[in-house]
């Protein structure tokens, strides 16, 4: 039988969804005086949501402190969010009595944690097949292809090795070449240049027929553009589902968020880019009022130097812009503070010298290195891969005989990787972001 999980908590593994939920029983049970474990309601396939709060009852009833919220993983893929949101309980919680900074917080607030929005997608995240980017939304079933069948043609595992990566056959007329400095790697085929390789897309076969391949996976309901301030239809925002809180374990959270109105900050984790996101989500809500902006300013620059690497930035104005976004919703209808946090930042994969740095040219760190990944940046990530996990996050290319494409190869990154840091890396992350909320 597996160890059952022991307070305090470790944070050299990622969590899955079933332990999660152990963990939390397990810091409600070490300190039944300071927490209240919830269940907030139920997902789309019928898993518990758990939201933690932390609070003194011998300096106050909750309702009365101020309420810090934050919560992880609306997005299926974004496991290290929750062990974020695990982590800053577990401080919490056995620093209490111990550390006088942490008694006097705890004391004079009250902390509602819930660290899985998305229950159903980190349990597929763990238990399937995936790649880094996939299975993000919320399992409500959805006809992608218009042809009268609901989810019917997910990526599939071809090699077995529970991993979605990247399939990809020989062709003289593809846009892609080899890459000569790692041929793990491919380059774009310069304009009247014979190629190498078409890309197919992710793993995966025509499973109803059709002709098309990995066309109607999961339902797509984004769990962060289905929330019921300045939502969107889906012509305008991808994603946003047929109408606000369709999603049913959003329209839970909601409620529970309701009935809490001393919530004035919010934090919500996701998983990738390095930075602090504040609202406005969209151009057209016009900017905060500067008395917030000032707040806004002061947290975002101090997360900054509590985070190395990390960007304060504005939503719409720095990144993109958003419709039926949570923490807008936070910001809009209840005037709290709101915060997105992206956590990891790929660009600490690094395997370079002091000299080698100060030669990196510009664009190769940064967002660019997040977002539109040039093979500068990739071929760091794959000597990171070799040297600091033995290769475990890149899956080598292998031939595999396809019912439609033919001879291919298989091969990229890993689910483990790219949007996520390495377990040894995971408690530099956990730390100084719980940190910033902390402050």
């Amino acid at each position: 039988a597996e160890d059952k999980i022991s307070v305090p908590l470790t944070f050299d593994n990622y969590y899955s969804y079933e332990e999660v939920v152990e963990a939390l029983e397990a810091l409600h049970e070490a300190f039944p005086e300071l927490t209240k474990l919830d269940k907030v309601g139920e997902s789309e396939e019928g898993r518990a949501i758990y939201a933690m709060t932390v609070n003194n009852p011998k300096t106050g009833k909750e309702l009365d402190k101020p309420g810090i919220y934050a919560d992880g993983n609306i997005h299926g893929n974004e496991i290290q969010a929750s062990e974020v949101a695990l982590y800053m309980l577990n401080y919490l919680l056995t620093k209490y009595g111990e550390n006088e900074e942490i008694t006097k917080m705890v004391d004079r607030n009250c902390f509602y944690v819930i660290p899985s929005v998305n229950v159903d997608g980190r349990w597929h995240f763990f238990n399937d097949a995936n790649d880094p980017s996939s299975n993000r939304g919320l399992r409500r079933p959805k006809d992608d292809d218009r042809d009268g069948l609901m989810d019917e043609d997910f990526p599939d595992d071809l090699d077995g090795d529970g991993n979605i990566t990247t399939m990809r056959k020989k062709d003289p007329l593809g846009r892609f070449k080899t890459d000569p400095e790692d041929p793990r790697l491919m380059i774009p085929a310069k304009p009247g240049e014979m190629g190498e390789w078409t890309v197919l897309g992710p793993e995966g076969l025509d499973n109803d027929g059709d002709g098309r391949v990995n066309e109607d996976s999961e339902g797509f309901v984004d769990g962060n553009r289905n929330w019921g301030f300045d939502w969107m239809p889906g012509y305008v925002q991808m994603g946003s589902g047929d109408y606000p809180f369709s999603g049913v374990g959003l329209k839970a959270i909601s409620e529970y968020i309701m009935q809490r109105p001393n919530i004035c900050v919010a934090y919500a984790m996701h998983n990738t880019g390095g930075m602090y996101l504040r609202g406005p989500s969209q151009k057209h809500l016009g900017e905060y009022p500067l008395q917030d902006i000032a707040v806004y300013d002061h947290l975002g620059k101090q997360a900054e130097r509590m985070v190395p690497g990390y960007d304060y930035m504005i939503s719409w104005k720095d990144l993109y812009g958003t419709y039926g976004d949570f923490v807008e919703w936070m910001v809009g209808s209840f005037g709290v503070y709101g915060y997105v946090i992206e956590l990891y930042q790929s660009q600490t994969e690094t395997f370079k010298t002091r000299e080698e740095e100060k030669r990196t040219a510009p664009g190769q760190e940064g967002l660019s290195a997040v977002f539109s990944e040039n093979n500068a940046t990739a071929r760091e990530r794959l000597k990171f891969s070799d040297n600091l996990a033995m290769g475990e996050l890149y899956k080598p290319w292998t031939p595999y005989t396809h019912p439609t494409y033919g001879e291919i190869e298989i091969g990229g990154w890993v689910k483990f990787s790219s949007r996520m840091p390495a377990p040894f890396m995971l408690k530099d992350l956990v730390h100084r972001n719980a940190m910033a909320i902390l402050f």
